[in-house]
């Protein structure tokens, strides 16, 4: 049962939350740590036949690699029916045109000094791995997502590692020039990437959600291989006010509690008759929905915050960073210069979450747990590396001695010599 809080309740609420990771458990953490190092040992150690160790033993299916112009891909697609591959490539169209809006913001950098110019290009990685997770809703829409924004970026080679790989999988692949598909999940998914097998070859970064399995595995292994991000079980956070429709910010809610149980949706608002309506209809909602049975326990860590004012609300949302915000109020422009803490903000009683997790653009692989507060969405410039460059034609006395005295003031004697010597002292 999701829980309401008022005024100080609410407070303090908040106040518990931001002290500490809501994921925090120290031995589940253990346990999982344990697990997926035992698992990044056995495949860096046994590459193929360690994969195949461990599908025995978890009772996985054996890995396979499936490349995009086999027969057996081929006939995946033409499995699909035509309104399934229209609703794929509509979302493709809208994913491209957004990534390809960010890249067109994206130029080089050229500073001309007196003596010398100094720049910044943005270059892209030559192979991503993108992970699609296999687990109760296999997601086309990652596939998308991921290996959409990387083919826009400029990646050269994109493969999709996936526990179950569906023919929409295969077909958005497709759309999005992946090269192969690998059917391996979890931990020993990320470290094959990492590391390359026999039949795998070695990526340069690891994008896309998974379980805690595979988000440790992306945490132990980053350093060794680049990754997007850590992320967790879904979130949203909706401010409200009276003017709400109660049916829709329930279905709002209920749409992010059912991708996981630990999932979670919050309510903040300074309508008491909204809060308690949608208390209410919460339960009845996700009855008539036949919703699974798991949404119950998402619903459970939920909460509705009933705070005293819209700018109350906004102060929980920066508090909460939510992975996604959904301003459902009559002006929600002027509210977006308050907000500062983020994954992707919908504007609007119009708006759902639901629009950016398919096809309206912006990308649904989004940072939570409140990491927020320091990083944003997989996007093209996750694919990018910024590379400086500086170019001294001839000698720059001023950038000479000013470095070499800065070398001087903390004693590296040769950094002093180089500089010196490049304006012959």
């Amino acid at each position: 049962m999701t829980a309401l809080y008022e005024k100080e309740d609410a407070r303090k609420w908040l106040q518990a939350l931001t002290s500490k990771r809501l994921d925090e458990d120290d031995s589940q953490s253990e346990k999982v740590s344990k697990a997926v190092k035992d698992v990044i040992a056995t495949v860096r150690a046994r590459g193929d036949a360690g994969l195949k160790e461990i599908a025995a033993r978890f009772k996985d299916p054996m890995p396979r690699c499936l490349q995009m112009d086999s027969k057996e891909a081929i006939q995946a697609i033409e499995r699909l029916t035509p309104e399934v591959k229209s609703t794929l490539e509509f979302a493709a169209e809208r994913i491209t045109k957004f990534a390809e809006g960010v890249m067109g913001a994206i130029q080089p950098v050229n500073i001309q000094f007196d003596q010398y110019s100094a720049g910044l290009d943005f270059k892209p990685i030559q192979r991503a791995a993108c992970y699609v997770p296999g687990g109760r809703y296999p997601l086309p829409s990652t596939a998308l997502m991921t290996a959409l924004t990387a083919k826009v970026a400029g990646v050269k080679e994109i493969v999709i590692f996936t526990p179950v790989l569906k023919d929409e999988i295969v077909f958005a692949g497709s759309l999005a020039g992946v090269s192969a598909f690998y059917e391996i999940g979890g931990a020993q998914a990320v470290a094959a990437a990492a590391f390359g097998t026999e039949t795998i070859k070695a990526v340069d970064i690891v994008v896309g959600p998974g379980n805690a399995y595979v988000t440790e595995a992306k945490r132990q292994l980053q350093g060794v291989v680049g990754i997007d991000m850590l992320a967790g079980p879904s979130e949203i956070a909706v401010i409200a006010d009276g003017g709400a429709n109660i049916e829709w910010v329930c279905l709002d809610l209920l749409s992010q509690a059912e991708h996981d149980p630990d999932a979670r949706a919050y309510l903040f608002t300074d309508d008491k008759v909204l809060a308690e309506s949608v208390l209410k209809r919460l339960p009845e909602l996700q009855l008539s929905l036949k919703l699974p049975d798991f949404v119950s326990e998402s619903l459970s860590l939920s909460v509705i915050l009933l705070l005293e004012s819209i700018d109350e609300c906004i102060a929980a949302a920066n508090a909460v960073a939510p992975e996604h915000l959904l301003l459902e109020v009559k002006e929600p422009q002027s509210l977006k210069a308050k907000l500062t803490n983020y994954g992707a903000l919908f504007m609007g009683y119009s708006a759902t979450v639901a629009y950016g997790d398919y096809c309206a653009g912006p990308n649904h692989t989004l940072p939570t747990n409140r990491a927020a507060r320091f990083s944003g969405g997989l996007n093209p410039l996750t694919f990018l590396r910024a590379n400086s460059w500086l170019d001294v034609p001839s000698p720059s006395t001023v950038l000479a001695s000013q470095t070499a005295d800065f070398a001087h003031i903390e004693g590296l004697i040769a950094h002093e010599a180089a500089a010196s010597a490049r304006v012959g002292k």
